[in-house]
């Protein structure tokens, strides 16, 4: 049974779940945290509802969504899901309190990619048995939340700001990414939408909110003319 009203979790529950499913793990495994998680452990925020994890294979989802589900994980099904969950398009498992593991391969959303750049700034936070657990750094939340749309990314974008973030990284790893993506993604143009909420909302003004509008509107004028060509 799905819990419908999920509460926040603090984090010494969010490490009691990671503890739990070290003891279950039938092979070796890295994990890299992301989200609200992070935050929580970071000490950024008091809890959050859920764990988003990138793993970077389908063996490595199934060895965790096996150990979890031993943990008495339920999978969720689409229609288990809201609108913005589904777009994230993750493996989710939840169990009885209501806690969520949201789990990607390699990709955010369909959009971010664990780069080797976000593996180098990653910190090792857990070794255990045969669990490994990285988290991602206040940088690269701050870019995965400007990509997706769920409730609170918008304010959980603010509190990073507010905590000191080094914004070159940010934009560097936006416009590398961008670069790279061949769904036609524009990258810019999302984060930039993201960045003008925040300061309508909180009044926090990200330093290349300019540069980055003219970025996005020059990848929109070169995504056109590529287009316009394949006819």
């Amino acid at each position: 049974m799905i819990n419908k009203d999920r509460p926040n979790f603090e984090p010494w529950y969010i490490i009691k779940e990671l503890l739990k499913i070290d003891q279950m793990l039938g092979e070796k495994l890295n994990i890299y945290l992301l989200g609200g998680a992070v935050m929580a452990i970071n000490n950024l925020k008091s809890g959050t509802r859920d764990i988003d994890v990138l793993v970077q294979n389908k063996e490595d989802l199934k060895i965790l969504a096996d150990s979890l589900e031993v943990c008495g994980y339920t999978l969720l099904q689409p229609q288990d899901l809201s609108q913005p969950y589904m777009k994230l398009s993750a493996t989710a498992l939840e169990n009885l309190d209501g806690f969520r593991w949201e789990i990607f391969i390699e990709y955010v959303a369909k959009k971010l990619a664990l780069t080797g750049t976000m593996k180098q700034r990653a910190r090792k936070r857990y070794t255990g048995i045969k669990l490994t657990v990285h988290v991602l750094s206040n940088e690269d939340l701050f870019l995965l939340k400007g990509m997706t749309e769920r409730d609170r990314d918008l304010e959980d974008m603010a509190i990073l700001a507010k905590s000191g973030l080094k914004y070159d990284i940010i934009l560097n790893e936006c416009i590398d990414q961008s670069n790279r993506d061949q769904r036609g993604n524009n990258w810019e143009a999302s984060l930039e939408l993201k960045c003008k909420e925040l300061n309508e909302k909180y009044g926090i003004l990200v330093p290349f909110h300019k540069k980055l509008v003219k970025l996005a509107e020059k990848r929109m004028i070169n995504g056109n003319r590529k287009r316009t060509s394949k006819k």
